[in-house]
């Protein structure tokens, strides 16, 4: 089993202001949306569903079932699930439903 940070909208780290501004602001630099993807392989050597964890406590953290393309990623046993914790960390308990 592996996991990966997957970031919804990367900040950049260029800005674009007037040569001898006095404050340069940067949008979205604080923002920080984000799921973990564990992937992994069985011993048979077949590739295990992605299992994607969101932050939150309760289904309604989970992509909409009205989402493009959900119903294709169940199609494909991609298993959604909420860390029931403040973060989109995996934990022993997420690990745990893989």
């Amino acid at each position: 089993i592996d996991q990966t940070n997957i970031i919804y909208q990367p900040a950049g780290g260029n800005t674009y202001e007037l040569i001898g501004s006095k404050q340069v602001s940067i949008v979205g630099r604080e923002e920080k949306r984000a799921c973990t993807l564990l992937t992994g392989i069985s011993a048979g050597g077949d590739l295990l569903p992605f299992h994607v964890v969101y932050d939150g406590k309760t289904k309604r953290s989970l992509p909409s079932s009205k989402a493009p393309s959900y119903n294709e990623a169940l199609g494909m046993n991609f298993q959604f699930v909420w860390s029931n914790t403040d973060t989109y960390w995996s934990t022993f308990e997420t690990m745990c439903t893989y």
